[in-house]
């Protein structure tokens, strides 16, 4: 595990109005939350990762994080696709659950990690319990991949979705991908806007959708 202490205590994602703000939402977290990541601190976005996963760090009690190498990454947290480096993954009582963000959740996308954090700890969202029912009886596995810019008005909406989607039915996973660090995915699945969801790495959907219209898609 990487030595949080040699880890900068400063982001530029974050100043000291919005440390503010973290600290007022992390503060009243009901539930601990656990974020693992996979960082290659040679690499200038996982450096940023990793200096801004250290700040959250401090932002609240129920808070905890955990730096691995990509070496370690196989023994410590092989349920984490370290295609696309760097990734963070949400734990909460010792399991993982589901959720996971590829390249630094900036711009728009601090919106959909900071409502992921708080729902998964219980503290964000509700989900009307009809709607509920339904995503729990989906049956089909699936792994939802969120492709997303950080300038995207639409694409944290549809991030959050899926990860409640994937909070409350243990067989889906859901993983933001800043799409601008990975041209060889933009080119195998001919990315041409965002936000486009990618299931099962085979179907694509693209554009802005409700948590309804997902559930809707993950029945067929």
């Amino acid at each position: 595990m990487i030595d949080l202490s040699r880890i900068p205590k400063t982001s530029s994602l974050i100043d000291e109005a919005l440390r503010e703000q973290l600290n007022g939402i992390f503060s009243k977290m009901p539930e601990p939350v656990v974020l693992k990541a996979v960082v290659d601190m040679e690499q200038e976005k996982d450096s940023e990762m990793a200096s801004f996963l250290h700040v959250i760090s401090e932002l609240g009690e129920q808070l905890r994080v955990e730096l691995y190498t990509p070496a370690e990454a196989a023994a410590q947290v092989p349920e984490l696709d370290t295609a696309y480096l760097p990734v963070t993954g949400l734990y909460k009582d010792g399991e993982y659950r589901r959720i996971t963000f590829h390249g630094v959740p900036g711009g728009k996308e601090i919106n959909s990690f900071v409502l992921a954090v708080l729902n998964l700890s219980g503290g964000g969202q509700e989900v009307p319990e009809k709607l509920k029912k339904r995503i729990g009886k989906l049956k089909k596995k699936a792994n939802i991949k969120i492709c997303v810019s950080l300038s995207c008005h639409h694409c944290p909406a549809v991030v959050a979705a899926c990860q409640q989607i994937a909070i409350l039915n243990p067989g889906i996973e859901a993983e933001m991908i800043d799409a601008a660090l990975y041209p060889e995915l933009v080119e195998k699945f001919n990315i041409s806007r965002v936000p486009m969801m990618i299931t099962n790495d085979r179907d694509t959907y693209m554009g802005s959708k409700t948590i309804e219209e997902i559930v809707n898609l993950l029945k067929f």
